[in-house]
């Protein structure tokens, strides 16, 4: 499906990049490291419980060169390239999982993307990129909504809102990331409506002991129900996973089911 208002790009670094960034010396140069293609991706399972079934995974995005992905996004929204990372790192991901060798015809892929990515007047044709070429598996894409201090407001911004619309109009899925942690509110999860709704790792961190992370758990499964699928990421031990279970959690991601690596 392509998109009547937009233009199709070449799937590729040169056509979403501008003038590398100056006055930087003293800190790597984005760009530079996109063509250098210094980027890789590891991809880490999420199961499905009781069956302990891999519903999909997580792309992650790796540095050859070794560099933090924290700092690496940090670094890149100090250049102005925020947007050409996190579209590269889109791009790539879901090259490399789709189109690997036996590719996972019905597992989802969940990749992250930032709010100042989903609003940015470029976005429409990176979607209609993927949209063309990536037809059949668009519903299996789910865009990982990551949250950082600095973009709490674009939340509420009519692009945004603009921009979740069109994910649904062409069946891409939608996941909020890291809830309990950073700046989500319960509004933002009723605006968004997301599919998915990943709880932030501290809470499964000895869920087993802890009577006060158990109630918080508890309370969006309860909510969860009927309105969306909840995943408990960085589950570590058995006994906190058991009480996942208990409090009525289905999905889960963490070192416990396997940990992120390179597609095989």
């Amino acid at each position: 499906m392509m998109l009547p208002s937009s233009k199709l790009p070449q799937i590729g670094v040169a056509s979403y990049f501008d003038s590398p960034a100056k006055g930087v010396a003293s800190m790597p140069n984005i760009e530079q490291l996109i063509v250098q293609n210094d980027f890789y991706h590891v991809f880490q399972p999420i199961l499905g419980f009781p069956e302990k079934r891999i519903l999909g995974y997580e792309a992650l995005i790796r540095s050859n060169s070794n560099m933090n992905p924290d700092l690496l996004f940090q670094r890149a929204m100090e250049q102005n390239k925020l947007f050409e990372v996190d579209s590269f790192s889109i791009l790539q991901a879901i090259s490399a999982y789709f189109e690997f060798p036996g590719s996972r015809e019905h597992n989802l892929l969940f990749i992250n993307i930032f709010p100042s990515t989903l609003v940015s007047p470029l976005f429409i044709d990176l979607l209609d990129s993927l949209a063309d070429r990536f037809e059949r598996f668009r519903n299996q894409i789910v865009f990982e909504i990551n949250e950082s201090i600095y973009e709490g407001l674009l939340w509420k911004s009519a692009s945004f809102r603009d921009a979740i619309r069109l994910l649904r109009e062409l069946n891409f899925l939608i996941a909020l990331d890291d809830v309990g942690d950073g700046t989500t509110s319960f509004r933002n999860i009723v605006d968004v409506s997301p599919d998915f709704i990943k709880i932030d790792r501290f809470f499964a961190s000895d869920l087993s002991t802890s009577r006060k992370k158990q109630k918080v758990v508890a309370l969006f499964a309860e909510y969860c129900n009927d309105e969306a699928n909840l995943i408990l990421e960085g589950i570590e031990k058995e006994e906190d996973w058991d009480t996942a279970l208990s409090l009525g959690i289905k999905m889960g991601q963490g070192y416990l089911f396997g940990r992120p690596n390179r597609l095989t």
